[in-house]
């Protein structure tokens, strides 16, 4: 019985990952032109929409001959009421009815803000929008495309950022973090000190998004955030999610979590959450976030 019953829940799994790697887009026509040493393959996530973004972004890095491969991310925007439906987190009895969701049901396809009851119903966190959908399927096709490439190690841009110095060192600091703490000891590396608010200050995460299906193990270890030398930082938790070194083992792990728990925060949310993920900065930043540009996620508007 015990067999059959272990036989019928990875079934439904299987079809609860294959519902959610529906929406998952497609990445083609790669070239070995979008890699720097250390680094695999480079992704720039940018709405066809946003071609001044673009243009912006690669300004930057051009001139340090770094050609990163643009993804032509989900416009969260464009998708139906079916779709994000079947993309939500679908509510079950066993988990806790206490919590405050987004649901979008209705023609006119404004978000219906309501505890979560309804047994089946696709929920995201309470004031998700259309584009934080978009942008979290953005990274996980990201994340499927290299997982599935075989890369090792990626590095994941989203079309905000500043380059504050040369990016070309961190093929340089990615072999000094694997001397500081060992290869295999770390899973993503962001390139800036911290995320920066619209004003322009660094804003530190010290806490998760609560979830009505998982609770961590540790949640101290959020607050965690202390140097290891006089480049790198460890961290516990961080918002955005702009510019990443990402190892194979950490995309496994965002991929595993997100699959296993089912989308419900923004990426830049739930990313942290795997019990085990091991997450560093640098201490000085070297591509952050260009506070003063508009995020898509919060901005409404439809692809022509």
């Amino acid at each position: 019985m015990l067999y059959y019953l272990s036989i019928l829940f990875f079934s439904l799994f299987s079809q609860l990952n294959a519902a959610l790697e529906d929406h998952f887009k497609k990445i083609e026509n790669k070239s070995n032109l979008h890699t720097i040493q250390n680094i695999d393959f480079i992704y720039l996530i940018n709405l066809d929409s946003r071609p001044e973004k673009l243009e912006r972004t690669l300004s930057q890095l051009s001139p340090y001959g770094i050609y990163p491969y643009r993804f032509s991310a989900v416009n969260g925007w464009d998708l139906t009421i079916d779709d994000m439906q079947d993309i939500g987190l679908k509510f079950t009895k066993k988990m806790d009815k206490k919590f405050l969701g987004t649901t979008y049901i209705t023609d006119d396809r404004k978000p219906t803000f309501e505890i979560m009851t309804e047994n089946g119903r696709g929920y995201f966190r309470n004031k998700m929008s259309w584009g934080m959908v978009g942008c979290l399927l953005s990274h996980l096709s990201i994340l499927q495309d290299a997982y599935d490439s075989g890369y090792s190690t990626i590095w994941v841009l989203e079309d905000d950022i500043l380059v504050h110095r040369d990016p070309r060192i961190l093929s340089n600091l990615i072999e000094q973090l694997d001397h500081a703490i060992g290869e295999n000891e770390w899973d993503i590396l962001f390139t800036d000190r911290d995320f920066r608010n619209s004003k322009g200050n660094y804003e530190r995460c010290v806490g998760w998004s609560k979830r009505p299906n998982f609770k961590p193990a540790n949640p101290e270890r959020f607050k965690e955030a202390y140097l290891i030398d006089e480049t790198f930082r460890k961290i516990g938790a961080r918002f955005g999610t702009h510019s990443m070194i990402i190892r194979r083992s950490g995309v496994k792990k965002i991929l595993d979590f997100i699959k296993a728990y089912g989308p419900f925060n923004p990426y830049d949310l739930d990313m942290y959450l795997p019990n085990n993920i091991k997450l560093y900065s640098v201490s000085r930043d070297i591509v952050g976030n260009e506070p003063s540009i508009l995020s898509d996620t919060s901005n409404p508007f439809k692809s022509d």
